[in-house]
């Protein structure tokens, strides 16, 4: 975890858009720069899709969408995107490791001071204090995005805090079990069953001159290929 720097300066809708820019083939620095400004704002927004598993970057500095970040990007529907932000927030673990402490202690809010405690203290995440001071909010706000809670902004004494959606075990598990779900594209096709080849059937055309035959001679002929039915006997 020594490599994590929490996402903050930020917010959801710049990611979205980072992601939207990023379809297909990617973006480079200077064309998000250009789209979305420079500066810490899109220097964080790129922290926050990259510690998400949402996009990374090649050698070259491109910004390329990772399997998750291609299913929130092209996402269909308010539900949809939620749910596929839920996941990416459960793949990583200091957002996930706050939600699963407070189902284990039966917390129905999480609040500020606790989640810096996680980060800080069980995690030893070892982040700046201007920095885990706003993580904490981003963290909120997206777990609210996500539909995993509400955030409540700290006002009149009241600790900035999230309040969690009720049973969010089962929110939590059923988005797993989703997740592992295997995709129907992904699904392997049964093999046809093998047949024994059969050589084609060899066609065979024969001439028969009947010039000279008399009329008895061909209907007989004809009979025996079954051309005119047989003759009824009388």
């Amino acid at each position: 975890m020594a490599e994590v720097m929490l996402p903050y300066r930020t917010e959801w809708r710049a990611m979205v858009a980072l992601l939207d820019y990023a379809k297909g083939k990617g973006v480079d620095r200077a064309t998000l720069e250009a789209r979305m400004g420079g500066g810490e704002s899109l220097r964080e927004t790129l922290n926050a899709v990259e510690q998400l598993g949402l996009a990374a970057r090649d050698e070259s500095g491109d910004i390329h969408l990772t399997e998750s970040g291609e299913r929130l990007a092209y996402a269909v529907g308010d539900a949809d995107r939620s749910a596929e932000l839920s996941r990416a927030m459960l793949s990583y673990p200091p957002y996930a490791i706050p939600l699963e402490r407070a189902i284990a202690e039966g917390l129905s809010v999480l609040d500020a001071a606790w989640v810096e405690r996680i980060w800080q203290v069980d995690m030893r995440l070892a982040q700046p204090r201007n920095r885990v001071e706003e993580a904490r909010t981003f963290y909120f706000r997206l777990a609210d995005e996500a539909g995993l809670g509400g955030y409540r902004r700290g006002v009149r004494g009241q600790p900035t805090r999230l309040e969690l959606v009720p049973d969010l075990a089962g929110v939590l598990h059923r988005l797993r079990e989703e997740a592992s779900a295997p995709e129907p594209d992904s699904i392997e096709p049964v093999a046809p069953v093998s047949r024994p080849s059969v050589p084609p059937m060899a066609s065979l055309q024969i001439t028969v001159d009947m010039t000279d035959w008399e009329i008895e001679k061909i209907e007989a002929f004809l009979r025996l290929l079954g051309v005119v039915p047989p003759a009824r006997p009388e």
